[in-house]
C-alpha cells in the first residue's frame, strides 16, 4: 500500500512537469498619449490650451474619435500638490463622433482644445491637476497633462 500511494504521487509529478504551461494573455494593444499644456495670450486674456499627441505604436488600426461631437475631453481638478493624479472613466469617452481618423500602426495625430478664460475665471484661485480622455473605437485613454496655477498669469 505504500509503494502504491508514492507510485500514484510520482506519477502525478511527472504528468505535471510534462504539461505545457498556459499561455498567458497579453493585455490589448494600446495608444501611447502624452499631454500638455501652455498659455496662450489673446487680446490680454489667458486661454489654456490643451494638447494630446496621440501615437500608434501596435501593429493595428485604430479610430480617433474627433470633431465638434467629440473634443478633447478635459478635466481640471484641485490638486494642492501639483503631482501626478489619473482618473479615468468611460463615461468620460464620446458615444458618437461626425469625424473620425484612422491611425495605422506608426502614426501619430494630435487633438486640440483651448478653454477660454472666461470659462476658467469660475475657478477659485489655486493649483490645479488637468487630465485629457481621448476616446478611439475600442475605448477611451487617458494622459496627466500636469498642473496648472489659477489664475492664468498673462505673459507680456
Amino acid at each position: 500500500m505504500r509503494y502504491a500511494r508514492w507510485a500514484a504521487l510520482s506519477l502525478s509529478l511527472a504528468a505535471c512537469a510534462r504539461a505545457r504551461p498556459t499561455e498567458l494573455q497579453t493585455a490589448p494593444p494600446t495608444l501611447d498619449v502624452i499631454a500638455t499644456t501652455r498659455i496662450l495670450s489673446t487680446g490680454g486674456n489667458a486661454n489654456l490650451e490643451v494638447s494630446a499627441s496621440v501615437q500608434n505604436n501596435t501593429s493595428s488600426h485604430f479610430r480617433l474619435e474627433v470633431g465638434s461631437r467629440c473634443p478633447l475631453y478635459v478635466r481640471l481638478f484641485p490638486d494642492p500638490t501639483g503631482q501626478y493624479a489619473d482618473s479615468l472613466a468611460p463615461s468620460m469617452g464620446c458615444i458618437s463622433s461626425d469625424s473620425i481618423v484612422d491611425l495605422a500602426p506608426g502614426d501619430t495625430s494630435s487633438v486640440l482644445r483651448v478653454l477660454p478664460a472666461d470659462s476658467l475665471a469660475n475657478y477659485a484661485p489655486g493649483t490645479y491637476g488637468v487630465n485629457v480622455v481621448v476616446t478611439t473605437t475600442a475605448g477611451v485613454i487617458g494622459a496627466w497633462a500636469g498642473a496648472i496655477q489659477l489664475p492664468l498669469a498673462v505673459l507680456p
